[in-house]
């Protein structure tokens, strides 16, 4: 697609903003790290919702990096937030557009609904990146005179993967065998993250047929909610029944966490395996009282700004990219490290998710190649694997 940036001023000079100690591997497609804008774009940022926390976080986030780049280097950058309503973000992104920007990036409401945008992208030569959140049209890929350049995002079933390899682990130290009983907090069984992460950990534990999830039940992303679903399995299972809590989002193990302690099930205070990095779970991983996370950061504007600016400096960039997952646990020595410097900064920025910026990329990385060979993107059959299911199935009414 040609890229309308003529008769733009040159950027001021600066440093890059990336920065330099963030592991260059982990920047897919990248072969000289860092960028610098040799013109000053026009950015424009359209957000679907700030309904909850991770969401705000994100927005602040992406308004950040549009603001460090305009202070450094001259970058325009605009942004509209649709209050989570798809017909008012389609009318802000045709504002937007209306003022000629060089990149769009977009965070969408919901998939379907904000497709639309895609053709008013292509009619106006303005090029797209969606972030976290996509639309319902896939990438052209090779094309290269397609507007929709770049989907960034996160793989969820990484996730579960992640869980399940930990919850081996554990197992195989606790018993001397993979063997043992897990419960499963899912997600929201009609979300993709709730989806992913539920067949990802099935992928893994699945292959061992001495490790059993007996139990499977959606919270919603809801911690009330994993309060009153782990009070309901405490007592249908007695201690001893129980070895290994999997919660796909760390509000779920927080509340189930508090239901062990008031029915004084205090076996089960500390076999805690999650997904999300909340500051109260890292916390609990330092007292020995859950056993690991991996995170679901809030934060893509490093990456968004990284890769969209390399597209308008002329740079052949990937269409799709997976964000770097840490995942935080009390040992060994190297990774604790990372995890109380990470703990010590949250309190002391008063934040709740880590930043990207903060590093530990490379100590934090867990190898899931064994169980996980090739993501979802790669091979689509693994859509099709189990999930949100227990051994013995669950009764319907």
């Amino acid at each position: 697609m040609e890229k309308k940036i003529e008769n733009k001023d040159e950027a001021f000079k600066g440093d890059p903003l990336t920065p330099a100690d963030f592991p260059s591997k982990l920047l897919p497609g990248i072969s000289q790290p860092w960028v610098v804008p040799k013109r000053q774009y026009l950015i424009a940022f359209s957000n679907g919702d700030m309904s909850n926390l991770w969401r705000l976080k994100f927005v602040q986030d992406m308004e950040a990096w549009g603001n460090r780049y305009t202070e450094r280097f001259g970058v325009r950058f605009v942004w509209a937030n649709s209050g989570a309503n798809s017909p008012k973000q389609v009318s802000d992104i045709e504002s937007l557009i209306a003022m000629n920007p060089d990149l769009l990036i977009v965070s969408t409401n919901e998939a379907e609904p904000l497709s639309v945008i895609y053709d008013m992208c292509e009619e106006m030569g303005v090029a797209l990146i969606t972030v976290d959140r996509g639309i319902s049209r896939p990438l052209v890929g090779d094309d290269k005179d397609d507007c929709y350049i770049l989907h960034l995002s996160m793989d969820f079933m990484s996730h579960g993967v992640i869980m399940g390899a930990g919850i081996v682990e554990y197992l195989t130290e606790k018993y001397g065998k993979p063997m043992g009983n897990v419960v499963e907090i899912a997600g929201q069984p009609g979300a993709e993250p709730g989806i992913h992460r539920s067949i990802g950990l099935h992928l893994v534990l699945d292959k061992y047929p001495d490790i059993r999830i007996i139990a499977s039940r959606p919270g919603d992303w809801e911690r009330d909610k994993a309060y009153g679903i782990m009070a309901d399995w405490l007592q249908k299972y007695p201690a001893g029944e129980i070895d290994v809590v999997a919660s796909a989002y760390g509000e779920g193990s927080l509340g189930a966490l508090t239901a062990i302690r008031e029915a004084g099930r205090n076996e089960l205070i500390g076999p805690h395996f999650s997904v999300d990095a909340i500051l109260e779970y890292l916390e609990n991983i330092q007292k020995g009282e859950c056993q690991a996370v991996v995170e679901c950061p809030p934060y893509f504007g490093m990456l968004a700004f990284e890769y969209g600016i390399r597209y308008l400096n002329g740079e052949k960039i990937p269409d799709l990219v997976m964000m770097p997952l840490r995942t935080y646990m009390g040992e060994p020595a190297s990774k604790r490290k990372v995890l109380d410097e990470h703990v010590e900064l949250l309190n002391k920025k008063g934040e709740a998710f880590p930043y990207m910026e903060w590093g530990g990329q490379g100590e934090l990385d867990v190898d899931i190649s064994e169980y996980y060979p090739k993501n979802w993107v790669e091979d689509a059959s693994l859509l099709d694997l189990p999930k949100f299911t227990t051994d013995p199935p669950i009764k319907t009414q």
